[in-house]
């Protein structure tokens, strides 16, 4: 009997007491799953009013990276906030998940003091990510950024309205109840000049590598109804992180862009510089 892939097993389950791997946890996360998230994520909503960006000019950029994957250091977070405060058309920031490589509440807790510090000279918006589940942290995710199924509507000085959508796809899923809030918000899509989502997961299955399991891939009747819905509603732009390199396609009409890992440990960071005015555009920026 070949014993090696028992002792691999029992090897790996033996680091679960170790802060920065919580193998137990990637398959008995001790948070609610997607439904029940959803309803949480909703009924904060409802008791707080959305967010509505006023006064922006025409032409506006934003700033987007995902897997900041925090142990401590932070450098690389802050010089993305930084890079988008200085920025003469920044508006704002987002962070698409994977917020935590460890246990406890310090990721959570860095991420929102940078938030609120000079280094973030304007709003940041998060999404929540499988590390953020898995890891025990939801409870601290939900503590300190409250919501991670939510809208923001951006106003032009000029009148224009463009509409930002960010989901919870933590557990590779987005569910019945959030796809249906999902539906219900893309009916008003005539009133805006944009609409951009955000999520953490990728849609396509492109990469094969231990940072995209198991939490890797929407169910596949999933997947094909968030492409048709993204196309049938002129989705301006759908933004992805997880997979932990750059990757573009576009299907429908859409460009599904996967930004890049910004952990302290990555040779090659980057995010990425998303410009909204007439048209949406946007391009990769390395940070070295």
């Amino acid at each position: 009997m070949n014993h090696k892939p028992i002792l691999v097993v029992l090897s790996l389950l033996a680091f679960t007491s170790c802060d920065r791997l919580d193998v137990a946890g990637m398959f008995f996360s001790s948070g609610t799953h997607t439904e029940d998230r959803v309803a949480e994520w909703l009924d904060w909503n409802n008791s707080h009013p959305a967010v509505v960006i006023a006064d922006a000019p025409e032409d506006y950029t934003f700033y987007v990276c995902s897997d900041i994957h925090l142990e401590g250091n932070t450098d690389r977070v802050e010089r993305f906030l930084r890079a988008e405060g200085a920025d003469p058309l920044g508006l704002f920031s987002i962070v698409n998940g994977d917020i935590a490589n460890e246990r406890g509440p310090r990721p959570f807790r860095q991420l929102d003091s940078l938030m609120r510090s000079d280094a973030a000279a304007d709003t940041c918006f998060v999404t929540i990510g499988n590390h953020d589940i898995y890891f025990d942290c939801q409870q601290y995710f939900q503590q300190y950024f409250h919501t991670s199924t939510y809208a923001v509507t951006v106003q032009t000085v000029g009148g224009a309205k463009d509409l930002f959508i960010f989901l919870d796809s933590g557990n590779a899923t987005h569910g019945r109840r959030q796809l249906q809030w999902l539906r219900d918000l893309l009916q008003h899509r005539d009133q805006y000049r944009h609409v951009v989502v955000n999520t953490h997961t990728c849609l396509f299955r492109t990469s094969y590598n231990y940072s995209t399991t198991p939490a890797a891939n929407l169910p596949e009747e999933e997947y094909y109804e968030l492409l048709d819905l993204m196309s049938a509603h002129n989705v301006s732009l759908f933004l992805m992180g997880h997979f932990h390199h750059k990757e573009e396609h576009t299907l429908g009409g859409v460009p599904y862009v996967m930004t890049d890992n910004l952990n302290e440990s990555h040779d090659t960071p980057s995010y990425l510089v998303v410009r909204c005015a007439d048209k949406v555009s946007y391009r990769y920026e390395d940070l070295f």
